[in-house]
């Protein structure tokens, strides 16, 4: 018995549980579930805006080049924090900003990369300007919508 403990704790030790946990299914097979990747704004400034020409618009427009840690945070469940920004557009969509609406992108003090726009899951709750809020939702790249902003977080969720 004390063999087995001391081979356990050996084992936690060498290699410790990482982000994703292992959970029973039904059937007896096992289900890797990943943690949400808790995104920083710091991270979202890793892309720089390229100016190339559309044939689609007939004009040069700048297009988002992501890092590739972005890339590979694309399409995966993400955890932010931030401003929230009614846009009156939809009661499912608004702008989650790194700063408060008086500082923020569309005041003219932040780029591009400082707002995400965010497509609840659901009706969202009403948010007032400036409410500090947390959420959780799919993390999607856009560098082909100009009328879209360059990041959106699909099914989001109210965490705090």
């Amino acid at each position: 018995m004390g063999k087995l403990l001391f081979i356990i704790v050996i084992g936690l030790i060498v290699a410790p549980p990482s982000a994703s946990t292992i959970a029973p299914v039904k059937n007896n097979s096992i289900l890797t579930v990943s943690k949400p990747v808790e995104l920083t704004w710091e991270m979202l400034f890793k892309v720089v805006l390229v100016e190339k020409y559309s044939p689609k618009y007939n004009m040069k427009i700048n297009v988002p080049d992501f890092d590739y840690t972005l890339k590979e945070l694309n399409n995966k469940e993400v955890v932010i924090q931030g401003f929230a920004i009614p846009t009156g557009v939809s009661s499912s969509t608004f702008v989650l900003s790194q700063n408060p609406y008086a500082a923020c992108y569309f005041c003219g003090n932040g780029g591009v990369e400082t707002v995400m726009t965010i497509k609840y899951l659901g009706i969202a709750p009403k948010f007032k300007t400036d409410d500090y809020i947390k959420l959780k939702g799919i993390f999607e790249l856009n560098s082909t919508d100009i009328n879209e902003l360059i990041y959106v977080l699909n099914k989001a969720t109210l965490i705090k």
